[in-house]
């Protein structure tokens, strides 16, 4: 048994190819990383800069058995990460050496701790998926088999976790807190993304991102480039009231993101890409539930309520486009304020996440 760095060509086109096939095979979820990973590969991603990072193939007798991308973040030093993991079914000695081989890049970038399930930055994933297996994953959302997570709590990882929430139906819950909202529209302008003002908002979003989440696990400040050129892609499907910022007069103090959940236009098994959108604009298939990725609020605007105003912004827009359900991407259990808020305002817990950290 082998660790091959995917450097060339022919590695990196066994990797994507592996990966192919396992999705195929299972039949259960969509690939929402296999065009970006295919972009890392090619050198066309703002994913690269300020970062190293290793591909490896684990082989035995030519057959890959598992994979991942093992990145080390300048900004984020004190980890290595181990990205993108893909396995067969009990390869423990094969998942061994790949985190072996981790953790040897680990201590030659002078890392302290190596993390598996976190994708470079958040912003492009955090997480295995710790239940519901059985379910075709929401755009964006983490999908893989339960055993995942058995390698890395068998070699003696802690376990951090996550989870998301359901609304069962885009009602008029949001009445009951009428008050709070009229005051919020008082307050603070909600304007949703000007795409003919395209770097202007694009700047005020990396701005939020980096002051909103200061001192968030894993997270660490984004720059423009980085950001527009993900905005860019995402924009070409996203309408521009899926990114609505508040105003505090000319201030910008919060912001929150959704969009369609995209995975309906695919099947399980399948890589999600441009066919899908396309298909929707040909059948007119219309997308019935939402993805709420992430929202943003200032220290200093936190205990305004503002997260309540955002939302109902969104719950206009739901309705306009007859979305039946939303689900938010993971929270950290840790993260108690968010997740009092998705208490107070969702039907139930759905979705649990897990990332596995230990010292080096």
């Amino acid at each position: 048994m082998e660790a091959v760095l995917a450097d060339n060509k022919k590695e990196q086109k066994r990797f994507l190819d592996f990966r192919k096939k396992l999705y195929k095979d299972r039949g259960i979820f969509v690939d929402n990383s296999y065009f970006m990973i295919k972009e890392v590969f090619a050198g066309k991603t703002s994913f690269i800069r300020d970062k190293k990072i290793y591909p490896l193939n684990i082989v035995r007798d030519g057959e890959i058995l598992c994979q991942g991308i093992v990145v080390y973040a300048r900004d984020l030093p004190e980890y290595i990460q181990i990205c993108f993991f893909e396995s067969l079914e009990n390869n423990e000695q094969a998942v061994s050496l790949l985190i072996d081989k981790a953790v040897c890049f680990g201590r030659e970038n002078k890392c302290g701790r190596l993390v598996a399930g976190l994708n470079g930055h958040v912003n492009y994933g955090l997480g295995f998926l710790n239940s519901h297996y059985g379910e075709i994953n929401s755009f964006s959302a983490a999908a893989n088999p339960e055993f995942y997570n058995f390698y890395f709590r068998d070699a003696g990882f802690d376990v951090i976790k996550l989870n998301s929430y359901f609304i069962e139906a885009v009602d008029d819950r949001l009445d009951r807190y009428k008050g709070v909202i009229e005051k919020l529209n008082r307050n603070y302008e909600f304007r949703r993304f000007d795409k003919k003002k395209f770097d202007y908002y694009s700047r005020i979003y990396t701005d939020l991102n980096n002051q909103a989440f200061e001192g968030h696990r894993y997270y660490f400040k984004r720059n423009y480039e980085e950001d527009r050129e993900m905005l860019k892609e995402l924009f070409l499907f996203m309408k521009e009231d899926s990114l609505i910022f508040a105003f505090d007069g000319d201030r910008p103090v919060a912001f929150i993101m959704w969009y369609p959940d995209f995975n309906e236009l695919a099947k399980g098994g399948e890589i999600f890409g441009a066919k899908h959108f396309f298909r929707n604009i040909l059948y007119n298939r219309k997308i019935r539930a939402a993805k709420i990725m992430e929202y943003g609020v200032l220290e200093e605007y936190r205990k305004a309520g503002l997260p309540m105003g955002l939302i109902h912004q969104v719950f206009l827009s739901l309705k306009n486009y007859g979305t039946d359900r939303v689900e938010t991407s993971w929270i950290l259990d840790e993260n108690k304020d968010s997740n009092s808020f998705c208490q107070a305002l969702c039907d139930r817990e759905y979705k649990e996440y897990a990332v596995y950290e230990k010292a080096l």
